[in-house]
């Protein structure tokens, strides 16, 4: 497998950001993570709320075949993009189908993977809970923006557009087929094509709640031993 160097540089007019005065310090690589991102657009108007499930802080991140000086990232669950700042600019790196992408302070990787789920296609992140040949297991983090409301007198004052958390989707994925995680012991025992009352027996005993994380991630471990 190919070394992926990072470049640490001085871009001048014609660089990566096409900045024709401004002198940057900016790591790039050569498959394009980091070069040529997009800026982000500024929002026009005033929204509550934060599209960050992690926080509004970029945090240090690990990439397998990286070098360390890389820049920080934060993952912006409303466009699925994750975000890097150079100065008081905003930009989205480049999803690279693959890439993933360790937070070691928030102990969560996020994977870039083009996935079919529901009937769509989609390109973003998700957070990997299980990585395994056989069956891995995904998070995916959602942030909505909702319609505020309008006030219809003159004594109360409008409210503004918000952002809301959607419920998490858990995918199982195998030989890149995703399906949403099995609600019980029945479509867990035929999704994963395992005997139903030795899988009866390992959720009694481990007492798995279907609709919890770890006992999740303990199930999907359990399954592919």
């Amino acid at each position: 497998m190919k070394k992926i160097l990072f470049i640490t540089g001085v871009l001048l007019a014609q660089s990566l950001f096409s900045q024709e005065t401004d002198i940057l310090n900016v790591v790039t690589t050569p498959d394009g993570f980091y070069s040529k991102p997009g800026r982000v657009r500024k929002e026009d108007r005033k929204i509550d709320g934060s599209p960050y499930v992690n926080g509004d802080k970029f945090e240090k991140v690990m990439i397998k075949d990286y070098s360390k000086n890389v820049q920080d990232l934060r993952y912006n669950a409303y466009r699925d993009e994750m975000e890097f700042e150079i100065g008081n600019e905003l930009y989205n790196a480049n999803k690279t189908e693959g890439l993933k992408v360790n937070f070691p302070s928030l102990k969560k990787t996020y994977e870039s993977i083009n996935y079919s789920y529901d009937s769509k296609t989609n390109s973003g992140y998700l957070v990997l809970l299980v990585d395994s040949p056989k069956f891995s297991l995904y998070k995916r983090e959602k942030m909505e923006l909702m319609a505020g409301t309008r006030s219809n007198n003159g004594f109360t004052k409008d409210a503004n557009d918000y952002y809301e958390r959607d419920k998490d989707l858990y995918l199982v994925a195998k030989n890149k087929k995703f399906s949403k995680f099995p609600k019980n012991v029945s479509e867990a025992s035929e999704f994963f094509s395992v005997d139903k009352k030795e899988l009866e027996t390992f959720v009694k005993s481990n007492k798995i709640n279907f609709n919890k994380e770890p006992d999740m991630i303990k199930l999907v471990e359990f399954i592919n031993k």
